[in-house]
C-alpha cells in the first residue's frame, strides 16, 4: 500500500510537470515557421542567386582558359589531274583533319565594365540579403500576431463563459424572486434575454477561436495544442529619437532599398564601360593532324594583345548608358521615400505601444471598479435597493471591462514587436526562450 501511495503521489507531481513541459512557446512557434515557412525558403534562393551572380561576376575579371577540338572526314575526286614523274596532281580519295587548340584569355582593360559589374553584383547580394531579413522579420511578426491571437481568443472564450454561467445564475434568481412575488416578468425576461445574448456572443467567440487557430496552423506549420504564456516583451529604446536612429541604420527595407541605389549606380559604369575601348591578352596553342596519302601535323603557339573600341553602334550604347542613368535616378528617389516611410512607420509604432500600454494601466482599473460595483449591484439588489436590470448592467460593464484588458494587453504585445520590426531588431534571437 505504501508503494502504491508513493506512486500515485509520484504521478500526482510529475503530470503537471509533464503538462507544462508540452506547452508550446512563442520562441517554438518562431522556430517552426522559421524552418518551415515556404516564402523564406524561396528568399533564401534568390540569396543564393545573388551570390553565385557576384561569383560570377568576378569570374570574369580573372583568366579564362578554353580547349577546343575538330575531327572530319572527307572524300575528294578530282575531275582532272596532271600526271608528273612523282604522281598525279591534286590527288584525290579519303582525307582526315583533326584540330585541337588551347586559348587562354586575359582582360587587361574594359572600360571600368568588369569592376563595375563585380561591385553591382555585390551590392545584389547585400539587396537579397536585405529583403531575407524583412521577410524572416514579416515572418516573426505574422507568428506573435498569430501566437496572440489564439492566446486573446481562449482568454475572450472564459470570460464569456464565465459571464454565461453568471447570467444563467441571474435567470435562475430572478425567477425565483419572480415565484415570491419580489420582482416583475419584465425583471425576468431582461436577465433571460442578456443571457440568450451572451450565448450567442460565446458561439462567435468560439467560431474566433477556431479561426485563430487555423491561421496559427497556416503561418507555424502545426496546430496550437497548449500555448504557453508569451514571454516578457524586449526592452525598447528610451527615446523616440533614438527609435528611429536605430530604423534608419536597421531597417532591412531601407538597406534594401540603399543597395538597389548602389545597384543603379554601378549600372551606369556598367553601360559606360562599354564605351570604352577593351584590351586582351590571348595565348593559345594547337595542333593539327592530317592525314590523306601522307600524315601531317601542324603545331602553334601564339600570344595575341587584342583591342576592340565601339565608334559606331547606331546610339545603341549611348542608349543603353542614358538608360541606366535614369534607372539610378528612380533608385535613389525610391531610397528617399522608404526613408520617410520608415521614419513613419516608426514614430506610429512608437505612440502605438505608449497608447497600448496607457490602455492596460486604464483597463486594468476599469476591472477593478466593475468588479467591486457588481459586487455592491447584488448586495443592494438583495436588499431591495437595486432592480435586476441594474445588476444585468453591470455584468455587461464588467464582461467589457475585461475583454478590454485582453485586447489592451494584446495591442501592447504586438505593438512592441511591430517597433521591433521597423528598427530592423526583430530576430529570432530577440523572442525569449
Amino acid at each position: 500500500m505504501r508503494i502504491l501511495a508513493a506512486v500515485m503521489l509520484m504521478a500526482s507531481v510529475s503530470t503537471p510537470a509533464l503538462a507544462q513541459a508540452s506547452r508550446d512557446t512563442l520562441a517554438d512557434a518562431v522556430d517552426s515557421a522559421i524552418a518551415n515557412n515556404p516564402t523564406l525558403m524561396a528568399q533564401r534562393k534568390v540569396r543564393g542567386v545573388a551570390d553565385e551572380t557576384l561569383t560570377q561576376a568576378r569570374a570574369q575579371m580573372s583568366p579564362q582558359v578554353s580547349l577546343a577540338g575538330s575531327y572530319g572526314v572527307s572524300q575528294t575526286d578530282i575531275g582532272r589531274q596532271i600526271s608528273t614523274p612523282f604522281g598525279s596532281f591534286p590527288e584525290d580519295g579519303n582525307g582526315q583533319r583533326a584540330q585541337v587548340g588551347l586559348e587562354a584569355r586575359q582582360s587587361l582593360w574594359s572600360g571600368g565594365s568588369l569592376t563595375a559589374q563585380a561591385d553591382l553584383a555585390r551590392a545584389g547580394v547585400d539587396a537579397s540579403q536585405a529583403r531575407l531579413i524583412n521577410a524572416e522579420q514579416d515572418t516573426i511578426l505574422s507568428v506573435v500576431t498569430a501566437f496572440m491571437d489564439v492566446r486573446r481568443s481562449e482568454r475572450e472564450m472564459e470570460i464569456r463563459e464565465t459571464n454565461v454561467a453568471s447570467l444563467r445564475e441571474q435567470v435562475r434568481a430572478a425567477t425565483d424572486r419572480f415565484n415570491v412575488g419580489e420582482v416583475t416578468r419584465t425583471d425576468v425576461s431582461q436577465a433571460q434575454a442578456q443571457a440568450a445574448a451572451s450565448e450567442s456572443d460565446l458561439a462567435t467567440a468560439r467560431a474566433n477561436l477556431a479561426r485563430s487557430r487555423a491561421i496559427y496552423e497556416q503561418i507555424v506549420g502545426r496546430p496550437p495544442i497548449q500555448l504557453a504564456e508569451p514571454p516578457p516583451a524586449p526592452q525598447l529604446p528610451g527615446t523616440l529619437e533614438e527609435a528611429i536612429g536605430m530604423a534608419r541604420s536597421g531597417n532591412p527595407q531601407l538597406l534594401a532599398a540603399q543597395a538597389d541605389e548602389k545597384q543603379g549606380e554601378r549600372s551606369v559604369d556598367v553601360a559606360r564601360g562599354q564605351l570604352a575601348p577593351h584590351f586582351d591578352l590571348v595565348g593559345n596553342a594547337g595542333l593539327t593532324d592530317t592525314r590523306y596519302s601522307d600524315s601531317f601535323q601542324d603545331t602553334n603557339v601564339g600570344l595575341v594583345a587584342e583591342f576592340k573600341w565601339p565608334l559606331f553602334s547606331s546610339g545603341l550604347l549611348q542608349s543603353k548608358t542614358r538608360g541606366a542613368q535614369l534607372e539610378a535616378d528612380r533608385a535613389r528617389y525610391q531610397r528617399m521615400a522608404v526613408e520617410r516611410q520608415v521614419t513613419q512607420q516608426t514614430t506610429t509604432a512608437w505612440h502605438q505601444v505608449i497608447a497600448a500600454r496607457e490602455a492596460i494601466t486604464a483597463s486594468t482599473s476599469r476591472v477593478a471598479a466593475a468588479e467591486v460595483a457588481l459586487e455592491g449591484a447584488m448586495q443592494e439588489l438583495a436588499v431591495g435597493t437595486r432592480i435586476t436590470l441594474d445588476v444585468l448592467d453591470q455584468e455587461r460593464e464588467l464582461l467589457n471591462a475585461r475583454l478590454g484588458q485582453v485586447d489592451a494587453e494584446r495591442r501592447a504585445y504586438i505593438a512592441i514587436h511591430e517597433l521591433l520590426a521597423a528598427m530592423g531588431r526583430l530576430r529570432p534571437e530577440t523572442i525569449a526562450k
